[in-house]
């Protein structure tokens, strides 16, 4: 029996051990420690804060999340000391910390709330602009360049009063007497001046300006300036390059010159002064800048060496007199008839008679009151005759009896001819003007009939008769032989006949090619009539167009215009866009114009065709005009 009863006894002691509270018995509980307080903790947790003052390291978890220090630091009346950085990060008010590391006077704070250590040595919180710099029981005034700051201990407070340094910065007053930029001068030669500033300058930098004033006149050629003694420096015209003339530097006369970095330069071209001599342009007469007005007592041009006068007579001696680029009165004499010309002149006078033929009009003073009549526009000598005006189709013959004669043509671009005996020749024109006849064409056809291109008279005429009863083109063309830029020009008349009137009408087409042969593909502008010449027509239909299926997309009609006795057309191809114009007799028009992506990217040739449509219509062009030029 007894036996039994320890066994039982010993399970119950092992079953117990699993229960056992160690909460009140004696134990070793491991503390946490670290440079700062955790963010969260549990009530009784105990905290051992390493880089806290001694005697001030531990710290008890009082609260959730609340750390107290534990000990006597916690007591009012002991000091805790250490360095401001090892200030411990919570306090209890009334506790107060000694920082070794403060300066002087500054050391003491002071746990004036919850974990708020405040200064408590006295010092002064110094703000800039809002912004917190510091606090420090002392503040030191410290006075920049360009201020006097005087500071005074008045026994009850401080005084500061500040000011500009006017020995550094410019102020009204000073400026107004002009002694800050003024170097006066300090003796010198003709060629080796010296002057001083005040305050007096201590070095030569790039771009300072000075007001100097020299005391004797210049020589001209190499010239020094010496400023404070910093060293002789050449001065130089405004370019930088050029001595100075005898006449730039004058005595008692004010020179403005600026420092380049190597050379002291004048500010202004030549003199510019009012009260001395210089070469160069006058920057004030008598005082006055701007535009000056006569005054009384100002110099009259008899008082001026080589001056002129603009409301009297003068004779010019010697030099040319260009008056080319000024608007003036032509210096001509201009009477009614020629009894009314001057009973004297002098060689080479002009008079212009008003009342004489046109072209016939000028007569010159060729010997000593002896006027001469001035014909045929310089050509052709005394005996030629006086030009004609018309229009190109119009023009007179020319033959040996005409030669040397101008004719200006008033419906073409080049208005100028002079007949060589054979042929006008065009003159003083500033494009390539190519004649009719002097370029080869080549005549072709859509159809089985062949153009006539012949020269007649000094013209090309294009011919031909439709005998196919359907569609037929026939032209001529040529080559550009140009690189974009060019332009295009053509003069010309033309005469339909039809056998029958229809909806689509006969007409002629002007423009560029991709080939030379009316099958190949051709841009350009077309002219319709109905039944008749155009000059019998009160209007004709313009219409850009392309043939032999060019795809294109461009208005196919541009309207009406008035039938001319002489058509005239241009294209322009800036080697991007493609423009034609048309002139009706008040000036160029634009039609159309689009890209050359559209249309023939780069056309070797250009030329006229007509358009018939009926067995028996026929078509005579006459081309009186063509230039091709850039």
């Amino acid at each position: 029996m007894p036996r039994l009863l320890w066994m039982v006894l010993v399970v119950w002691v092992a079953a117990g051990q699993t229960q056992i509270d160690l909460s009140t018995q004696a134990k070793n509980v491991p503390i946490k420690s670290g440079v700062s307080l955790p963010g969260t903790c549990a009530v009784g947790q105990v905290y051992f804060l390493t880089n806290a003052p001694t005697g001030a390291n531990l710290y008890g978890c009082t609260a959730v999340n609340t750390w107290t220090a534990q000990g006597s630091q916690t007591g009012g009346g002991t000091t805790l000391q250490g360095t401001l950085a090892s200030m411990p990060p919570a306090c209890t008010v009334g506790q107060i910390y000694f920082a070794s590391d403060a300066a002087a006077g500054a050391n003491l704070y002071g746990c004036s709330a919850s974990n708020t250590w405040t200064s408590e040595g006295g010092s002064e919180t110094v703000s800039s602009s809002g912004v917190i710099v510091g606090a420090r029981p002392i503040t030191n005034f410290q006075t920049g360049p360009g201020l006097i700051s005087v500071i005074t201990d008045t026994g009850t407070e401080i005084n500061i009063q500040s000011a500009l340094d006017t020995a550094v910065v410019a102020t009204l007053p000073s400026e107004q007497t002009g002694s800050s930029l003024l170097c006066s001068p300090a003796s010198g030669t003709a060629t080796a001046y010296n002057c001083s500033m005040t305050p007096t300058a201590t070095a030569y930098t790039v771009g300072m300006v000075l007001h100097w004033i020299p005391d004797v006149n210049g020589a001209g050629g190499s010239t020094t300036l010496n400023v404070d003694t910093l060293g002789a420096t050449s001065v130089k015209q405004a370019d930088g390059v050029t001595d100075p003339s005898a006449t730039d530097i004058v005595a008692g006369s004010m020179r403005e010159v600026w420092y380049d970095g190597g050379n002291f330069r004048f500010l202004e071209t030549g003199s510019g002064q009012s009260s001395g001599g210089g070469s160069g342009a006058v920057q004030s007469v008598f005082g006055r800048t701007g535009a000056v007005t006569a005054a009384n007592g100002d110099y009259v041009a008899a008082q001026v060496t080589n001056a002129v006068a603009t409301n009297a007579s003068n004779t010019f001696t010697a030099g040319t007199q260009d008056f080319s680029r000024a608007a003036h009165t032509t210096p001509t004499i201009v009477v009614g008839s020629v009894g009314n010309l001057p009973a004297t002149c002098a060689a080479g006078e002009l008079a212009f008679v008003t009342g004489a033929t046109a072209g016939q009009q000028i007569y010159e003073c060729s010997a000593a009151n002896a006027w001469t009549q001035q014909s045929g526009g310089g050509g052709g000598g005394a005996g030629a005759a006086a030009p004609v005006f018309n229009t190109y189709a119009n023009r007179p013959a020319c033959n040996g009896a005409a030669t040397g004669t101008f004719f200006w043509a008033s419906d073409v671009s080049n208005k100028k001819w002079i007949c060589d005996g054979t042929v006008w020749q065009p003159v003083a024109f500033d494009m390539q003007v190519v004649e009719p006849t002097a370029v080869t064409w080549t005549g072709a056809s859509s159809g089985s009939d062949t153009p006539a291109v012949s020269n007649v008279a000094g013209v090309v005429q294009l011919s031909g008769r439709n005998t196919v009863a359907s569609e037929e083109g026939q032209g001529m063309t040529t080559p550009i032989s140009l690189s974009t830029p060019y332009t295009i020009e053509v003069a010309f008349t033309l005469q339909l006949l039809e056998s029958s009137a229809t909806w689509y009408d006969s007409g002629c087409f002007f423009g560029v090619a991709a080939a030379q042969t009316n099958t190949a593909p051709w841009e350009g502008i077309d002219w319709f009539m109905s039944n008749g010449v155009p000059a019998s027509a009160a209007t004709v239909f313009v219409a850009a167009n392309a043939i032999n299926s060019l795809p294109s997309a461009r208005t196919p009609l541009l309207g009406t215009v008035t039938s001319q006795p002489v058509t005239r057309a241009k294209v322009v191809d800036d080697g991007t866009n493609r423009t034609f114009y048309l002139n009706n007799g008040g000036g160029w028009t634009q039609l159309f114009q689009e890209s050359n992506t559209i249309g023939i990217a780069s056309p070797g040739y250009w030329g006229l065709a007509c358009l018939t449509y009926n067995t028996g219509d026929q078509f005579q062009l006459t081309l009186y005009h063509a230039s091709v030029h850039h």
